[in-house]
């Protein structure tokens, strides 16, 4: 997504498609002051022994990156401003295999902001950035095949994002969210039903959390490889992607 879970980075690795099986195939007392700067040291003291240890990887993967990004969209008035916790969330998709059954995947790296309205939930907006490199199937070879040309482009196209141009509350209390989808340089509109949105307390930080499910044709995209003649579901590969974004985000 150019302007949209802790786990492992797959490997960035490119894979030769002509040298090897191709893996969508079926087959395979001091003063006062004295005193606050004693704090100060011991508090810094503290935190960089436990960085040391990496007992801080977590934190460091998530909230402690957020001071270190640009916002997408000035905040207003009403407005508070949520980061994604990429150690916490998750971005998966879904797509036909041959015509038989679904296989799943998903992107271990991608960042986000929520600017949620806390009078009127449906004037919320959010954009999210993902690493098409960071791309994870459970399969080197295939791996590396999405990463190329085929596919993501990731040399070309590093990143697709995400970014919402409406909000409408649903009776049942979800929300349609409307926005732009821009992937290997093409940009369609999308929509995703929100579900589950809500505020609260993570580890005595304010934190916001939904899920949301959309679907695109990867076609509208450019992305064509293993399509079927008519464009439908029975090719090598379907052309419905179904992707499912669950956030979980922390106040900035």
């Amino acid at each position: 997504m150019s302007q949209v879970s802790a786990g492992r980075r797959p490997p960035t690795k490119d894979i030769s498609v002509q040298n090897r099986a191709d893996p969508f195939m079926l087959s395979k007392p001091t003063t006062a002051g004295e005193t606050r700067m004693n704090r100060i040291l011991t508090t810094a003291l503290g935190l960089t022994s436990l960085a040391s240890v990496g007992l801080l990887a977590g934190w460091s993967n998530g909230l402690g990156s957020y001071n270190q990004r640009e916002t997408v969209f000035e905040t207003r008035a009403a407005e508070r401003l949520y980061e994604v916790d990429n150690v916490h969330s998750s971005l998966i998709f879904s797509i036909r295999h041959a015509g038989m059954a679904n296989f799943y995947g998903r992107f271990n790296d991608f960042t986000g902001e929520i600017h949620f309205d806390q009078t009127d939930p449906a004037k919320s907006r959010m954009a999210f950035t993902v690493q098409t490199d960071s791309v994870d199937t459970a399969n080197k070879s295939r791996d590396g095949h999405l990463r190329d040309a085929d596919f993501f482009n990731s040399r070309q196209y590093p990143t697709i994002s995400f970014e919402s141009t409406g909000m409408r509350a649903n009776a049942d209390g979800s929300y349609e969210l409307t926005g732009n989808l821009t992937m290997m340089g093409e940009t369609n509109p999308v929509t995703a039903t929100v579900t589950g949105l809500k505020t609260g307390k993570v580890r005595d930080n304010d934190a916001l959390g939904f899920e949301a499910r959309f679907s695109i044709k990867r076609s509208d995209f450019g992305m064509n490889k293993y399509l079927a003649p008519d464009q439908g579901e029975d090719g090598g590969l379907g052309n419905t992607v179904n992707l499912i974004v669950a956030v979980e985000a922390v106040a900035k």
